[in-house]
């Protein structure tokens, strides 16, 4: 069987679709928070125990496995005017990481995904909204090991988007 490089089998217009959706779920919450009536039975309290989290989480894992395969596979940068404005961004750190030997650190685009592959455990931040449903903040934190040490990282969703998108 004929092996094809992964860049050739990445089809962008899907990843953007991805990451599209991730947007819309992590910063559409508060726009359905303000519709929420509060109460036991409200229907977009349902839509959002049901979807949102589930939804939110497997685009970002999704995003963050296609994104470091192509950052693995040799052919990224694309070039090197793609190199420089990645590169110039302030989004390369989208968090920080505390490591119990390595203390708390920035955290870049590429470690996030990393993260985000390898993370045990997966919350999203929460704002409560008085007399409304709570509603995603755009942080997400993540749990995980390596070796014998354990790490927490903390990621700002705004900005492991816009550095994304900024891979394609």
């Amino acid at each position: 069987m004929e092996a094809f490089p992964i860049t050739l089998l990445l089809e962008k217009p899907l990843i953007y679709a991805s990451i599209y959706k991730l947007s819309a779920i992590v910063f559409g919450s508060e726009g359905l928070a303000q519709l929420s009536t509060g109460d036991d039975h409200d229907e977009f309290d349902t839509l959002r125990v049901r979807h949102e989290v589930a939804q939110a989480s497997k685009l970002l894992i999704e995003t963050a496995v296609v994104l470091r395969n192509l950052g693995d596979s040799g052919s990224w940068p694309m070039d090197p005017i793609h190199e420089v404005r990645v590169q110039k961004r302030p989004e390369m750190c989208v968090g920080v990481v505390r490591d119990t030997k390595r203390g708390e650190n920035k955290l870049s685009f590429r470690e996030a995904c990393n993260k985000l592959i390898h993370a045990e455990h997966i919350s999203f931040g929460m704002k409560s909204m008085p007399e409304k449903m709570n509603c995603l903040d755009g942080t997400v934190e993540l749990h995980g090991t390596r070796g014998k040490s354990s790490w927490v990282v903390d990621i700002q969703l705004c900005d492991f988007i816009r550095m994304a998108v900024r891979q394609l």
